[in-house]
């Protein structure tokens, strides 16, 4: 018997509802909003991005002689800002309302100008990616400052499809929203500044590059060797819980973009290897791999929803919460645990000398 792909929430007196899986040409992650007359409103899901592991080739096929623009990929998490009646709220990729990033949503809109972007396009979504202290991506940005911070990525229309980047950035600089470095206007001819560029987020330990089509239908993405090797060296100690490929994939990545772009075989031998023995490290006095989150919120009853929401995916070990202040704003800073079971059982044994 085929299982209902929807399933029905509540965030406050809102109703909703959200694609588990994909349905047809519906994707996983789209969400319909009811109002009180029971219409509806469908939110459309953020559009998948190509990855490519070798960039010239990739960038060829992809773009042809076509222009394309370039921008920075940043590691945080996907959020869909909108306005739904006289309430703006942010929804994840996975189609839910979320207490915490709508919580800052409303938080920046005594500092930029979110309320006006609605003003003037209410059918319109703003699509931007969450950085900071969050609940979701243990992977921190080290230059951001304590708390959340967001970029604007793209615009996404009613029809689910995303706004020219030309017209975005306009938008975007004429209310003064964040967004996303952009590197500029490129075609394939230029490769040798693009190589530039990446090499350069690469030194700088960033996350990667986006490419985007000049109509905005289409993008593909690229990432760099060294924010692979903080990944391989995060996230070794929940390696029973993560799909396999995870870590493959990272290394292999690693070694085309060392070939690639001509960098020092040998000091990438030793980067990985000290990735993964610091990454293993814990195991000499090992306790159990737990993920560690701290997060910042201006309501206990805001936490309280969303612990319940992350609590329906994953174990919470604990919840220190205790009152601080950022930038003058009184909040409450939670720390809490998110522990890998199928890690830590399997650590376990095998320290204590557990045969296979």
């Amino acid at each position: 018997m085929k299982t209902d792909p929807l399933e029905y929430l509540e965030y406050e007196d809102i109703r909703y509802a959200r694609y588990r899986d994909k349905e047809g040409e519906i994707s996983r992650g789209t969400a319909i909003l009811f109002d009180d007359r029971n219409n509806r409103r469908m939110v459309n899901d953020y559009p998948h991005i190509f990855r490519v592991y070798r960039l010239k080739e990739g960038i060829k096929r992809f773009f042809g002689n076509d222009w394309f623009y370039a921008e920075e990929k940043l590691d945080g998490y996907n959020v869909r800002i909108l306005k739904h009646h006289s309430r703006i709220i942010a929804v994840t990729r996975g189609g839910i309302i979320c207490p915490f990033s709508t919580e800052w949503v409303h938080h920046w809109m005594g500092r930029y100008r979110i309320d006006d972007f609605f003003e003037m396009y209410p059918d319109r979504i703003l699509c931007a990616e969450f950085l900071g202290d969050n609940p979701y991506n243990s992977k921190r940005d080290p230059a951001l400052p304590a708390g959340m911070s967001f970029f604007c990525f793209d615009i996404m229309m009613p029809s689910g499809k995303l706004m020219h980047p030309e017209e975005r950035y306009s938008i975007l600089s004429d209310l003064k929203l964040p967004q996303v470095h952009s590197f500029g206007k490129f075609r394939v001819k230029d490769f040798g500044r693009i190589k530039d560029i990446v090499l350069n987020l690469n030194s700088s330990r960033r996350e990667g590059i986006i490419f985007k089509r000049t109509n905005g239908d289409k993008a593909i993405k690229f990432v760099t060797a060294e924010s692979d090797l903080i990944d391989v060296e995060q996230f070794i100690p929940y390696f029973y819980d993560i799909e396999p490929g995870f870590y493959s994939n990272r290394l292999m990545r690693i070694s085309l973009f060392t070939r690639e772009f001509g960098l020092d075989e040998e000091e990438y031998s030793s980067k990985i290897g000290k990735a993964i023995l610091t990454g293993y490290s814990p195991l000499e006095k090992y306790e159990g791999s737990f993920e560690n989150f701290t997060i910042y919120m201006h309501s206990l009853d805001n936490w309280k929803m969303l612990k319940k929401l992350i609590m329906t995916h994953i174990d919470i070990i604990h919840d220190d919460i205790e009152e601080t202040e950022l930038a003058g704003v009184r909040l409450y800073r939670i720390r809490f645990s998110r522990k890998h079971k199928k890690s830590t059982q399997r650590y376990r044994e095998i320290i204590s000398g557990h045969e296979e």
